[in-house]
C-alpha cells in the first residue's frame, strides 16, 4: 500500500511539473486546441486509454492501471477500490503541436449525469468500444446524449488483442444502431497464433507496429504489392473512397473525373475531416490500450478529425462577446483547503486571477479566486486563461452546474443586442441560444439518511448541500410527516457512494436506510376545481381565491398556463409576473406529494383560469392557497401508481440463454430483442427495478458466473391492480388491508 501511494505522488509530482513547463509554452492558437470528452459502456477501456495517452504525450513518467488502483484520473478512494470512474476528470497534454484537453468521463449509468454536464462544453468525442462487445447499453445512452449536443465524434475499438474481438461485429452494430456510416481507417494484424501486433493503415498503406517496453516506438512499415495484405488494403480503400464519396463532393469529383487511385492520402485525410465534423460519418479506428497499441494512432486522429473551437458551428453565438468573457461551468467539486473549485470552459475573452464575473443565468455578480488548469485532483495555477481553455477557478460561492459566465452585466446586453440584430431574434429568444438544457433525469431509489446525534445535523446539511452542487442528480429532501432527511438517485451503487463519501470525505457516521423504489403518480382524469382561503393575521385581512384546472401533460406545453378565453382572459392578462411565478412554484411544490402514496405526481399540467386577491394580501398565502386548490384537484382527478421501468441487457451464453429469459418471466420482464453476440447470446429486456434488487447476485448464481448485465432507465409505467399492494408495502412497510 505504501509503494503503491508513492508511486502515485511521484507520477503527481511529474505530472505537474511537466504540465508547468507545457502550459507556460502553450499558444493562444484556437486552431491548435481540442477539447474532446472519452465516451463509453463500462469496462471498455476508457481510463485506460487516457492512461496512456498522458504517457505517450510525456506528461507521466509510469503508466498506472486501473486494477492497481494508480491511474492519474481515478483520484477517488471509491473510484480505486472499485476500478470504476465514479466522477468526470479533466486532464490537459500536448500531442503533435496542439493541445488537447480532455475528460475521461464514467460509464457506469448511476454517474451518466456527470456525462450530461460535460458534454455540452466539449467540441469533440471519443467513442470506446470494447470490440468483443461492439455497441453495449450504455454506449447506447452516451451516444444519444452525444447526438443531444451536436458532438462530432470518433470511435475507438478497443481490446482488439481478445481472442473474440470483432471489428465486423463493431461496423454491423454502429450500422445498425445508430444508422450510421463507419468510416474504416485500420484492420487488425494478427499472427497465425491469433497474437495482435499491429494496424494496417488503410489511408498510408502501411503496416503499423508497436515496440519498447511501453509500446513507445511505432514502425510504419509500405505493405507490398501482390500479397494477401495489399488485396485487403485495396479492397478496403476502395469501400472508404466510395463512403466519402457518398458524403462529400469533392472525393465524388475526383473519383468520377480520375478514378481512385488520383486520390492521394492528404486529400482522404482532408476529406475525413470534413466528413466528421459535419457529422455525416464517424471515423472508425482500433487497437488496444492495455498491450500498448494504437493510442498514439488514437491521438493522431483526435488531432486530424476532431474539430478546435474554431469549427464548432454552434459556438458562432458567442462571438457575439467579442474580446468580453464568456465561459460556461460544468463541474463543481468541493476541496477542504480550497472551497467550492468550479470548472469553466472559457468561449471568447479571458479570465484572469482575483477577476469580478458575472454570472448571467442568475443575475448576479461573484469574485474569482484563482484560475488554475486542472490535472485530475491535481492543479497549476495560471494568472490568467483564455478562449478554448478549461479552467478550474475558486471563490464562487453560489454559481452552479450549467450557469453562464461573462465578464458584467454590460457586456451581456451588447452580446444580446448583437445577436438579436444579427439573427432578428428577440431578446429573449437571444438568451435562450445563450443558455443550456440539462436533461436531468428523474431519481430511481431513495433512502433516508440520519447523522450520528443530533450535534452532527448541521455539518450533515452542508454536506449535502455541498454534494448536490456536485451532482445535480442526486436529490434531497425533508420529509415533514415523519422528520427524515431523504437522499433519491440513479441507482443503489450512486446511494452507496454518496454514503461512504460522507464518512470519508466529511467524517460523519451517517446511518443510511435501505434503498426503495421511486415510485410515481399519475394522472387518470382531468379535473378543475376553485379554492378560497381567507386569513387574518393580526390587523391584516388576506384573501386569495383561484380557478385551476389540471389535465395530462403535452408535449411542448409549459407546467402552468393562463386562460386566454373571452370570459377570463381580462383577469389572467393582469397578473403580476411576480405573482405567476409564486404560483408556479407552488404548483411544483404540491405536486411533490401524491394523494394516493405521497409520492410524486408527474406529466401533468395546469391551466390558471382565474385569480383574486385582496390588497395586502401576502405571497405566503397566495402560495398556501394554490398549494391546497392543487391538492383538490389531484383528488378529484385521482391518481394513479406508476413504477420505474428498467431497460436490461443481459450477455450469456447459449447455454444459460433459456435460463436468462425464463427468469425475466418470473420478474414480470417483456423480452425486447434475442440477438448473437460473438459466441454469445444478448437478451434485452423492459423490467420493474422493483424485481430487479440483488439482481447481480441472482444471475451469478444461476448463470454460475458466466453471465454479465446492465441497465438503464427506461419509463414509468402504470402498476397493475394484482402488484400494487406489493408496491404499497415496498413504500410504506406494510400491506393494505
Amino acid at each position: 500500500m505504501y509503494r503503491n501511494s508513492r508511486q502515485i505522488i511521484l507520477k503527481k509530482w511529474h505530472y505537474l511539473v511537466a504540465s508547468r513547463h507545457r502550459y507556460s509554452q502553450k499558444t493562444n492558437d484556437l486552431s491548435k486546441i481540442r477539447n474532446i470528452g472519452i465516451l463509453a459502456h463500462i469496462d471498455a477501456g476508457k481510463t485506460t486509454t487516457t492512461e496512456r495517452m498522458l504517457y505517450y504525450s510525456g506528461m507521466i513518467c509510469n503508466m498506472g492501471e486501473v486494477h492497481d488502483g494508480n491511474t492519474v484520473t481515478d483520484y477517488m478512494d471509491q473510484e480505486r477500490d472499485r476500478g470504476i470512474t465514479i466522477t468526470s476528470a479533466a486532464v490537459t497534454f500536448p500531442w503533435k503541436n496542439c493541445n488537447i484537453n480532455l475528460v475521461d468521463t464514467p460509464g457506469h449509468i448511476d454517474f451518466t449525469m456527470q456525462v450530461e454536464q460535460t458534454l455540452n462544453i466539449l467540441d469533440g468525442a471519443v467513442v470506446v468500444l470494447d470490440s468483443s462487445a461492439g455497441v453495449e447499453a450504455q454506449t447506447l445512452t452516451v451516444w444519444r446524449q452525444a447526438d443531444r449536443y451536436g458532438i462530432p465524434r470518433i470511435v475507438y475499438a478497443n481490446k482488439m488483442d481478445r481472442a473474440d474481438a470483432s471489428l465486423p461485429l463493431c461496423v454491423d452494430l454502429l450500422k445498425s444502431k445508430f444508422n450510421i456510416t463507419p468510416l474504416l481507417l485500420q484492420i487488425p494484424v494478427k499472427e497465425s497464433s491469433g497474437r495482435f501486433i499491429g494496424l494496417i493503415d488503410v489511408i498510408t498503406k502501411t503496416i503499423q507496429t508497436w515496440h519498447g517496453a511501453c509500446g513507445q516506438k511505432v514502425l510504419s512499415t509500405a505493405v507490398e504489392e501482390n500479397t494477401k495484405q495489399w488485396e485487403i488494403i485495396c479492397k478496403s480503400r476502395e469501400t472508404l473512397i466510395g463512403d466519402l464519396a457518398d458524403m462529400d463532393d469533392t472525393i465524388a469529383n475526383l473519383f468520377l473525373d480520375n478514378g481512385i487511385d488520383s486520390i492521394d492520402s492528404d486529400q482522404l485525410l482532408a476529406a475525413i475531416r470534413r466528413v466528421c465534423l459535419s457529422q455525416k460519418g464517424i471515423p472508425l479506428i482500433c487497437g488496444s490500450s492495455y498491450k500498448n497499441i494504437g493510442v498514439q494512432s488514437l491521438m493522431d486522429s483526435i488531432v486530424n478529425y476532431l474539430p478546435s473551437p474554431i469549427e464548432r458551428h454552434n459556438l458562432d453565438v458567442f462571438k457575439a462577446f467579442g474580446s468580453s468573457l464568456s465561459a460556461r461551468v460544468f463541474k463543481i467539486v468541493h476541496e477542504k483547503q480550497k472551497g467550492p473549485v468550479t470548472f469553466l470552459r472559457i468561449y471568447s475573452g479571458e479570465l484572469e486571477k482575483s477577476q469580478k464575473i458575472h454570472n448571467a443565468t442568475q443575475s448576479k455578480s461573484e469574485n474569482v479566486g484563482r484560475v488554475m488548469i486542472a490535472y485530475a485532483d491535481d492543479y497549476n495555477e495560471v494568472e490568467k486563461a483564455h478562449a478554448g481553455a478549461i479552467v478550474a477557478v475558486t471563490g464562487l460561492k453560489s454559481t452552479v452546474c450549467g450557469d453562464f459566465i461573462t465578464s458584467s452585466g454590460n457586456a451581456l446586453k451588447v452580446a444580446l443586442k448583437k445577436l438579436a440584430n444579427s439573427s432578428n431574434l428577440t431578446q429573449e429568444q437571444s438568451v435562450e441560444k445563450l443558455g443550456v438544457d440539462l436533461h436531468v433525469p428523474d431519481p430511481v431509489f431513495f433512502c433516508s439518511i440520519e447523522p450520528p446525534s443530533q450535534s452532527y445535523q448541521l455539518a450533515l446539511e452542508s454536506a449535502l448541500s455541498q454534494l448536490q452542487r456536485e451532482d445535480p442528480s442526486l436529490k434531497v429532501r425533508y420529509d415533514e410527516e415523519t422528520g427524515e432527511t431523504i437522499l433519491a438517485g440513479m441507482g443503489e451503487l450512486h446511494l452507496e457512494v454518496i454514503g461512504e463519501r460522507i464518512k470519508t470525505e466529511y467524517k460523519i457516521a451517517v446511518d443510511m436506510s435501505r434503498p426503495q423504489i421511486s415510485y410515481k403518480e399519475g394522472l387518470l382524469s382531468s379535473a378543475k376545481e376553485e379554492h378560497k382561503l381567507d386569513l387574518k393575521i393580526g390587523s391584516t385581512f388576506h384573501s386569495v381565491f383561484v380557478i385551476m384546472s389540471i389535465l395530462k401533460a403535452e408535449p411542448n406545453k409549459k407546467l402552468l398556463s393562463l386562460d386566454n378565453s373571452p370570459d377570463n382572459a381580462s383577469n389572467t392578462a393582469a397578473i403580476h409576473l411576480n405573482k405567476l411565478n409564486i404560483i408556479t412554484s407552488s404548483v411544483k411544490a404540491a405536486l411533490t406529494h401524491g394523494p394516493k402514496l405521497g409520492c410524486p405526481v408527474i406529466d401533468v399540467r395546469f391551466v390558471l383560469h382565474w385569480l383574486e386577491t385582496s390588497k395586502g394580501t401576502s405571497d405566503t398565502v397566495l402560495s398556501s392557497a394554490v398549494n391546497q386548490c392543487v391538492h383538490k384537484l389531484l383528488k378529484t382527478a385521482q391518481t394513479k401508481l406508476l413504477e420505474p421501468v428498467m431497460n436490461v441487457e443481459v450477455v450469456t451464453d447459449e447455454e444459460n440463454s433459456s435460463i436468462v429469459i425464463s427468469d425475466f418471466g418470473r420478474r414480470r420482464g417483456s423480452i425486447q430483442d434475442i440477438t448473437n453476440r460473438s459466441n454469445n447470446r444478448v437478451v434485452t429486456a423492459l423490467v420493474p427495478l422493483a424485481e430487479l434488487l440483488g439482481y447481480s447476485k441472482d444471475l451469478r448464481t444461476i448463470t454460475s458466473g458466466s453471465a454479465s448485465f446492465s441497465m438503464e432507465f427506461h419509463a414509468y409505467h402504470e402498476v397493475s391492480s394484482k402488484d400494487e399492494a406489493e408496491a404499497v408495502k415496498n413504500v410504506t412497510g406494510f400491506y393494505p388491508f
